[in-house]
C-alpha cells in the first residue's frame, strides 16, 4: 500500500480514511527501509471532493514517519498546499481537549495547522 493508494481508496468512501491510514501504518511498521520509501515517495492526488484536512494529514503522517524511521522524506510533503489555512482539531475537539491537542501534536502536524493526539500514528 502507498500513500497515493490511501487517497484513491478513500475517494470511493471518504468515511474509510482512518481504515486506509491504519492499514498503511500496519504495512509501514512491518516494512524495511526500502519498502517504506516506496510507500511514501509518490505524491497523492489532491482531490477537491475529499475533506480539506486529508491531504495535509497524509503529508504530516509521511513527514513524521520518515523522521521517526530514518527514511528519506519525499519533497512533496513540504509543499505549501499541504498546510491548512485554518486550524483543524482532530475529533472535532472543543475546550480543554483542544489545549491537550495543541500541546501534544507532533511538530510535523502542527506546522500544517493540524492538531492531533501524540499517539495518532500508534497501532497499539
Amino acid at each position: 500500500m502507498t500513500v497515493w493508494q490511501i487517497v484513491r481508496d478513500t475517494a470511493m468512501n471518504p468515511d474509510s480514511f482512518a481504515i486506509h491510514c491504519g492499514n498503511f501504518l500496519d504495512e509501514f511498521y512491518r516494512a524495511n527501509v526500502e519498502q517504506r520509501w516506496r510507500m511514501v515517495e509518490q505524491e497523492p492526488d489532491v482531490r477537491p471532493d475529499l475533506p480539506e484536512y486529508m491531504a495535509p494529514f497524509l503529508a504530516a503522517m509521511v513527514h513524521k514517519l520518515c523522521n521517526d524511521y530514518e527514511v528519506e522524506c519525499p519533497a512533496w510533503v513540504h509543499r505549501p498546499n499541504y498546510v491548512l489555512n485554518a486550524p483543524h482539531f482532530w475529533l472535532n475537539a472543543k475546550g480543554n481537549l483542544r489545549l491537550v491537542l495543541l500541546m501534544e501534536s507532533p511538530i510535523e502536524f502542527k506546522i500544517r495547522n493540524l492538531f492531533v493526539t501524540a499517539n495518532t500514528l500508534s497501532r497499539a
